[in-house]
């Protein structure tokens, strides 16, 4: 016991006594430099680092005094299981090699946020994981960590200048503009580039974009950047978004609420299979996520639900409602020409759409885009069915049924 702690001694105190001196030659350069957030913009960087410094204060004063040391420490899914649960603290050298270990983590942790966020640089997750394999054993205690300390500091994660490494990928012809002087075209490679975080942009130009595509599939995605669709589309330019596998990590979906902030004029549409975790998806994108509910309201409840629906499901050749445009007839999701164009809903998607309808209660009743979930998920636990969307470009109908719903959708925004 007493061998492990003085192996999280080492990690931690060595680098919280070097860290404190060069915390005020930093801060001092800082005040007299007004321009330290040349990279990226974060309007509560002073807040932040001046919890961070009371907190590092008061363990520069107990590591003097002889005293054991402590950090303020409150995790997300305890704090969401008792509302009123009190703010925990974390001892060194604690009960524990556990603890002991766990305070060398969070010290580390607040350690590079300070460096990050005097220095108006952003750190990825990832880089702290890989940078630190001899305190961290795997990623995903990084991931809880960061996300626990913003809790515990009342912040989002971005506000520490900490971030996930990019996942979100985007295609199409606008312009993003960097606080580094740089310009992002998403419309240079054949597969879209990397979304950018939220803080590393100054200005996004829009001006040609007639409508932006949020795609859960990365196939999907990767076969509509082929064929060029936000280029090609009838309906005009568009931009084509996506997370490549799971739900929209906070990158995504803060690039989203910036433009959508920004631009509310222009039309946000996704496009997400008929199953219980397609519609997870949608709803993350409109509602956030429960996990990290502590972060800035990032939700985008104007993301229209382009398909696939129920409706498609039953939808014959003659309904076609864009033949004014002489377009293609729209392809039902049914047509003779998918394979295999429903399957059975397994027992844990049954159970996922079961969990999500009673997540859903705690939102307005009234609101359309929540009746619309609601519904879509009883029918769907009703029949048992779930479709996807990758049948529908095996078939070669995809773009022209992208094309038929976009079109719908535009003509509904005008009215």
């Amino acid at each position: 016991m007493e061998d492990d702690t003085e192996v999280a001694r080492s990690i931690a105190i060595p680098r919280l006594t070097r860290s404190r001196q060069a915390n005020h030659s930093s801060s001092a350069a800082a005040n007299g430099n007004t321009d330290t957030n040349t990279i990226i913009n974060n309007p509560n960087a002073g807040m932040v680092v001046t919890r961070i410094e009371d907190i590092l204060g008061q363990i520069i004063e107990a590591l003097a005094a002889g005293q054991e040391l402590s950090i303020p420490f409150s995790a997300r899914r305890l704090s969401r299981r008792a509302a009123n649960a009190q703010p925990e603290e974390v001892h060194f050298p604690g009960r524990n090699q556990q603890e002991a270990v766990k305070f060398a983590r969070i010290l580390l942790i607040l350690q590079l946020s300070h460096d990050a966020l005097v220095s108006g640089t952003i750190l990825t997750k990832r880089h702290i994981f890989y940078q630190h394999q001899d305190l961290f054993e795997k990623q995903g205690q990084v991931d809880d960590l960061v996300d626990d300390i913003a809790f515990t500091l009342g912040v989002g994660r971005g506000d520490l200048n900490i971030v996930a490494a990019s996942k979100g990928v985007l295609a199409g012809p606008l312009t993003i503009h960097l606080h580094d002087g740089s310009t992002l075209n998403p419309c240079s490679g054949d597969l879209g580039v990397a979304i950018p975080t939220v803080q590393s942009i100054s200005s996004v130009n829009v001006q040609s974009i007639k409508w932006v595509l949020v795609v859960e599939k990365d196939a999907v995605f990767r076969s509509l950047c082929s064929s060029q669709f936000w280029q090609t589309s009838m309906f005009g330019p568009g931009v084509l978004v996506t997370k490549a596998k799971g739900f929209p990590d906070l990158t995504t979906r803060s690039f989203l609420n910036y433009v959508h902030t920004r631009h509310p004029q222009l039309p946000l549409l996704g496009l997400c299979d008929y199953d219980p975790d397609g519609i997870q998806i949608l709803r993350c994108y409109r509602y956030g996520s429960e996990r990290l509910n502590h972060e800035a309201d990032l939700g985008i409840p104007a993301l229209q639900w382009l398909g696939i629906t129920s409706a498609h499901l039953s939808r014959d050749h003659a309904g076609t409602s864009l033949r004014n445009y002489e377009s293609p007839s729209q392809v039902p999701i049914t047509s003779i020409q998918c394979r295999d164009p429903v399957t059975y809903l397994t027992g844990r998607e049954r159970a996922t759409a079961i969990s999500t309808l009673k997540k859903i209660h705690q939102y307005s009743p009234n609101d359309f885009e929540v009746s619309e979930l609601r519904r879509e998920l009883q029918v769907m636990t009703l029949l048992g069915f779930k479709a996807e969307i990758e049948w529908l470009d095996d078939a070669g109908n995809l773009c022209s049924w992208l094309d038929g719903e976009i079109g719908e959708a535009l003509i509904s925004d005008a009215f």
